[in-house]
């Protein structure tokens, strides 16, 4: 497998900056690696507001739902919610992942023809 290559499949399938790192990027790979986990925290932090918001609510209610039940309902409410926060951090994480995939690309490309031209 090429180092391009490599470094494509460590930033689509472990996280946006692996594949940089990988390359000897680590000032980029860092970066990228800070703003996807970042990302990540604030949409698992929404996510888990929902669900204790759905659990109080079905706590005073003196429900006891089943998995299936409360994943729909905590579904029903990241519908509804009017947090932008978490859809921005998901537009950013997935703007990171598709800058990491094609930058890793491009920087292996060039670690390949820049490694071709000094022979």
């Amino acid at each position: 497998m090429s180092r391009s290559t490599t470094a494509v499949v460590l930033s689509a399938l472990i996280l946006p900056g692996a594949g940089h790192i990988y390359l000897k990027q680590a000032g980029r790979g860092m970066a990228l690696i800070a703003v996807s986990l970042a990302c990540l925290w604030v949409i698992i932090a929404q996510a888990m507001q929902q669900a204790s918001a759905v659990l109080a609510q079905l706590e005073s209610e003196g429900v006891v739902p089943d998995a299936g039940q409360f994943a729909e309902m905590v579904s029903h409410a990241s519908n509804h919610s009017e947090s932008g926060s978490a859809m921005m951090a998901t537009l950013v994480l997935v703007g990171c992942w598709l800058f990491g995939v094609i930058d890793a690309y491009r920087l292996g490309q060039n670690e390949v023809s820049g490694s071709t031209q000094k022979q």
